[in-house]
């Protein structure tokens, strides 16, 4: 299965606390491929310049990398764009983004954001 973590599953993986995932989502993340949407990045640089990250983002992406094999997903901007424009939902620009990247990537998306598990039905927690 394909599978995409939002920007706070990425950190509590890279954290190594996989204690605090669902039953559901630690599942999936010892079996199946791990994705990060671009957008994930974007979100921890924006993290780390508000100083509630103190390591950067590609020191973030980079151990997932090496730790869990997490890739970054390549995706066409406009496609992922266009699908976030419908999920009226929410206001977070990055929440729709990386929705929207798993979405168009036929993906689950391991998050425990209540209002995208109410309204992703490919959310896992």
């Amino acid at each position: 299965m394909r599978v995409h973590l939002d920007t706070h599953a990425a950190v509590l993986l890279w954290e190594g606390r996989t204690d605090s995932f669902g039953s559901d989502a630690r599942a999936v993340l010892e079996r199946d491929d791990l994705r990060v949407s671009p957008a994930v990045r974007l979100e921890l640089q924006f993290l780390r310049e508000i100083d509630r990250l103190l390591v950067s983002p590609d020191e973030i992406l980079g151990g997932l990398e090496a730790d869990c094999g997490v890739l970054l997903v390549d995706g066409s901007f406009t496609q992922i764009v266009s699908a976030a424009m419908a999920l009226t939902w929410t206001r977070d620009p990055f929440d729709r983004l990386i929705v929207a990247a798993a979405a168009i990537h036929h993906a689950a998306l391991v998050t425990r954001d209540r209002r995208i598990t109410a309204n992703f039905a490919a959310a896992i927690w």
